[in-house]
């Protein structure tokens, strides 16, 4: 019976949502007594019959509370059958339509990583040497401090046709400021070589230049020297691999002020390098100063900081010079002598 009560109401329900929508939307509906409400929540909790039930259905129908189309108005129902099938044609348009992006997607996908691995296993991309850092997370079991150390990569850059890509391919997780420093690089080696590279595909891969496992990278610091490798495979120079630097590119070709730059002039000493160019007014380092002062069992300690030139520091210890830099074009001198 209740099976036959709900078929019931779906036609009511079905053909007074017809009437519904074809009433004007200012028409004011009589409400729902109180008592049908009560009847439908006790048929749900199956604590009335389903006579009761049908019987407080009838009574609004009876009273035009629950309107029953008349077939004039259900003839009307083919309007919307029409509005329904062609909402139903624009999904199935829109459908068709993402599942052909969807394929392009895929198939472009399908190339960059084509184009990726062929390049970390090409014997014959130019590759440079590059000094970053390396963020090392300390703890005291309370705080945590972080602290920076140079690092050496090793940047190869592969050139060949294709349709204007810029990509970075490294097995070390790297920030954002890599990715916007190789795109920079690109464009400041067109301006410098006066080559049109919007039909080639420039890949930067990069690794650890010291055989070091690295967590992660970060920074623009490498974007220099990526400039520097780019131009040179361009023009077709050799790089001097005693020679290495940091600092970002800027897109007028200057290079920028980089972070750390005595953990990075360390670290290019102990990979042996005999020249170390940094940004211009970089080639200091902080000195601190601290003398001790007894006043009886009290013991005072006064700390200053105290800037000096990096250069004799690193040429005492390793041998190397650190030279300052304002251009690409200063670095080229450098990197494009034997």
């Amino acid at each position: 019976m209740k099976k036959l009560a709900i078929i019931a109401i779906s036609v009511i329900l079905t053909t007074s949502l017809v009437l519904g929508f074809s009433l004007k939307a200012s028409a004011q509906e009589p409400s729902i007594p109180i008592w049908v409400k009560k009847t439908a929540q006790w048929w749900s909790q199956n604590k009335t019959s389903d006579s009761d039930f049908l019987a407080a259905i009838q009574y609004l129908v009876d009273r035009n509370i629950l309107p029953v189309a008349s077939q004039s108005q259900l003839n009307g129902t083919n309007n919307t059958s029409e509005t329904n099938g062609q909402l139903s044609q624009e999904i199935n348009d829109l459908q068709s339509r993402y599942n052909a992006l969807q394929t392009k997607y895929n198939t472009l996908l399908q190339q960059v990583r084509s184009i990726t691995e062929q390049s970390s296993t090409s014997e014959n991309s130019a590759s440079i040497s590059a000094v970053a850092v390396s963020p090392i997370e300390e703890s005291d079991g309370f705080f945590e401090t972080t602290s920076y150390q140079g690092t050496v990569l090793k940047i190869t850059v592969d050139v060949r046709d294709g349709t204007g890509l810029v990509l970075v391919n490294t097995a070390i997780p790297t920030g954002v400021d890599f990715q916007s420093s190789a795109h920079t690089a690109v464009a400041v080696a067109e301006n410098v070589t006066g080559i049109d590279l919007s039909k080639k595909d420039i890949i930067f891969s990069v690794s650890s230049g010291n055989n070091q496992t690295l967590q992660a990278v970060d920074g623009g610091s490498a974007g220099g020297a990526m400039t520097v490798l780019l131009i040179s495979e361009l023009l077709g120079k050799t790089i001097n691999s005693h020679v290495l630097m940091t600092g970002t590119i800027q897109p007028d070709g200057t290079i920028g002020p980089i972070g750390a730059a005595a953990e990075k002039a360390d670290a290019a000493g102990q990979y042996g390098a005999k020249i170390f160019l940094v940004p211009q007014g970089q080639a200091v380092t902080s000195v601190q100063n601290c003398t001790q002062q007894n006043d009886g069992p009290i013991i005072y300690q006064s700390c200053t900081t105290e800037q000096k030139p990096l250069s004799p520091l690193m040429e005492s210890k390793y041998g190397m010079q650190v030279i300052e830099i304002n251009t690409i074009q200063d670095a080229l001198k450098y990197f494009n002598s034997s």
